[in-house]
């Protein structure tokens, strides 16, 4: 790729050699020769520059250029905007042998687009619809009547179960299940203590489906239930992380971030541009209103109103989260007075019963 048409790709310019071929992009301290593109934009990048051996380099504007032949693009902006730019650029995805591996067993009724990729031991379901372009890389099980979208990429692994529905353009990464059944039963027993007439947990079964937009991108070992009645909802754009669960009934809006080993419980709802940080929890029957922010490891049992960020255990606004913490840290200081003003207390109430 040369490095006029990268430096275009981010509305920068080149000084130097605009017609160099360059096959990488690295960080400066592992650029090794002349077709590597070393992106410094950070300060903690551009303290190997001295050292670099490399053919070129991206700074940003402010920043002046090294010289000795090195050709330079100057950039002006967002530098994790220009870091998604180019890894998008220089990104190899799995490679796409059109048609259906000998391998795979795809049922006589399903429909599969133009440009399809069935890998090694795909299995795809009766009634399932595949759209032009999407890729099974192997080992991806598809259910019976689930939709899958134009150009999507489903990675080893995979396991969507019957009717799910996937929008245009969606990534699963490695070992996700999407379409379980959800977490349903009644107990043996009330909060109250009371019996429900049951010897054994009852099951209430998951007939609904998982419905998920566009353009999103779901992460390894991640897992979304099927709803009771009606469908569990991933809005188009929202990011999911790794290793997260989404119960039954869960409702995620648009443009979402839902961060790695975080948990949403049955019924909640996610307004749009909702970030949920790692390792959160959230409660069932929640409402969490547009832009709001559940912070890392925070426990949630109450809702949120749109924009606000919550934090703690239990989640509260996060400016009385950080006053709980700050008075937690003050207790071992607070001990001792304390049991000193008891020592005298009950010194003072010995003097007044001596008289």
């Amino acid at each position: 790729m040369k490095l006029n048409d990268i430096a275009s790709a981010l509305s920068a310019k080149v000084i130097g050699n605009g017609d160099l071929d360059i096959t990488r992009i690295v960080h400066p301290a592992d650029a090794e020769g002349a077709h590597d593109l070393a992106v410094a934009l950070s300060k903690d990048a551009q303290e190997h520059l001295g050292a670099v051996h490399t053919g070129a380099v991206l700074l940003p504007e402010s920043v002046t250029p090294p010289g000795n032949g090195i050709a330079t693009i100057t950039y002006r902006g967002n530098d994790r905007f220009a870091v998604a730019i180019l890894t998008e650029m220089f990104d190899e995805r799995p490679p796409v042998v059109v048609g259906v591996h000998p391998s795979a067993v795809v049922a006589p009724d399903a429909v599969l687009g133009e440009g399809v990729s069935i890998g090694p031991f795909c299995v795809v379901g009766e009634g399932a619809l595949i759209g032009a372009g999407t890729q099974l890389v192997s080992q991806v099980t598809v259910g019976r009547g689930v939709s899958i979208g134009r150009d999507g990429v489903l990675h080893p692994g995979v396991r969507l179960g019957d009717r799910v529905q996937l929008g245009d353009r969606v990534i699963v990464h490695f070992n996700t299940a999407i379409g379980c059944d959800g977490f349903s039963f009644i107990p043996v027993s009330n909060p109250d203590g009371s019996r429900n007439g049951i010897d054994r947990p009852k099951r209430t079964h998951s007939l609904g489906r998982v419905v998920i937009g566009d353009d999103v991108e779901i992460g390894a070992s991640t897992t979304i239930d099927r709803a009771t009645l009606r469908d569990t909802r991933i809005g188009s754009g929202t990011k999911i992380d790794n290793q997260v669960q989404i119960g039954h009934n869960v409702v995620i809006g648009e443009n979402c971030l839902i961060c790695g080993m975080s948990g949403i419980a049955g019924s909640t709802v996610l307004g749009d541009r909702v970030v949920v940080a790692s390792a959160a929890g959230l409660g069932p029957h929640l409402n969490i209103g547009e832009g709001a922010t559940v912070g890392a490891g925070t426990g949630l049992i109450s809702h949120i109103p749109p924009g606000e960020i919550y934090a703690g255990m239990p989640g509260a606004p996060y400016k009385v989260a950080m006053e709980r913490m700050a008075n937690l840290g003050r207790l071992k200081q607070l001990y001792p007075k304390v049991e000193d003003l008891k020592k005298r207390l009950e010194a003072l109430e010995k003097a007044a019963e001596a008289g």
